[in-house]
């Protein structure tokens, strides 16, 4: 028996993760390299997306392609570091430079 995608499910998680970045519609659509129309369908869950378009979706996101699948988040490991490494990674500079940013605020608060 062949299981089926929650392609609601899938749009509400990646809708969710896009929303938690700040990203507007309009700007992930172009970050993604389609249409804000078709982001709001892959969203509701009316449309199937290509492979393709789901690795940029996950890769935008810098979400785990588990986690916008089937909701099952990874479970963190003590001190993670390869984790925030390759998130690093796939980042602009600009976004770099936020998330310096974001860290030393936070440090500034658990400490």
């Amino acid at each position: 028996m062949e299981k089926k995608l929650d392609l609601k499910g899938i749009g509400l998680r990646i809708r969710s993760e896009r929303e938690k970045i700040g990203l507007t519609r309009e700007q992930f659509a172009e970050q993604v390299g389609i249409s804000p129309l078709y982001v709001g369908q892959i969203e509701r869950g009316q449309r199937a997306m290509s492979l393709k378009t789901f690795v940029k979706i996950a890769d935008s996101l810098h979400a785990n392609t588990d986690f916008l699948i089937y909701g099952i988040e990874e479970r963190a490991s003590g001190t993670d570091k390869d984790g925030v490494l390759n998130l690093l990674e796939k980042c602009s500079v600009r976004e770099l430079k936020l998330a310096e940013e974001m860290l030393k605020l936070l440090l500034t608060y658990i400490k």
